[in-house]
């Protein structure tokens, strides 16, 4: 390379230059990426919830996903009989799991064949507010809306 085709040092900056600007922007994108879900996340975040609360609804939701992936699997959903025992069978889970205060989760199946989770909270007993309120797939049943998902749409609708 002769010198006079060699790149002075303006040129050599002026080419660098875009490159610091896009890693630049590429980094603030990160940045504002992560703020929003942050931001989304303490929304979504609910606080009225005990710490065991939380965990037990955590858990709902990921039992959700294996009876959903035995519905694939089979084309089916358990029956209320069957409970988690064909999760097992399949392999999905390796034991009948518990909630946070050592019961066993309650599967049941409505009369529309829709079947949901829950916990009776702290206290082991249908009903209850604050740490003894029973949570289930969707959400926590107030004190006085117990029975399947449909019975707690219908007392929903008449509360004030």
């Amino acid at each position: 390379m002769t010198l006079e085709h060699a790149p002075t040092q303006q040129q050599t900056e002026e080419t660098a230059s875009p490159s610091r600007v896009g890693r630049l922007l590429v980094g603030i994108v990160i940045i504002l990426a992560t703020a929003g879900a942050f931001g989304i996340a303490s929304l979504t975040f609910d606080r009225t919830l005990s710490p065991l609360q939380r965990q037990a609804r955590a858990e709902i939701r990921g039992l959700e996903g294996y009876f959903k992936s035995y519905h694939r699997i089979t084309g089916r959903f358990p029956s209320q009989a069957e409970n988690f025992y064909p999760l097992l069978q399949v392999g999905l889970i390796k034991e009948v799991p518990n909630d946070p205060w050592g019961r066993t989760y309650q599967y049941r199946m409505s009369d529309t064949g829709k079947g949901y989770i829950m916990s009776y909270g702290a206290d082991g007993l249908p009903g209850g507010s604050g740490d003894d309120a029973d949570l289930i797939s969707g959400g926590v049943l107030n004190n006085a809306i117990v029975g399947t998902p449909e019975q707690q749409e219908a007392a929903q609708g008449e509360q004030p």
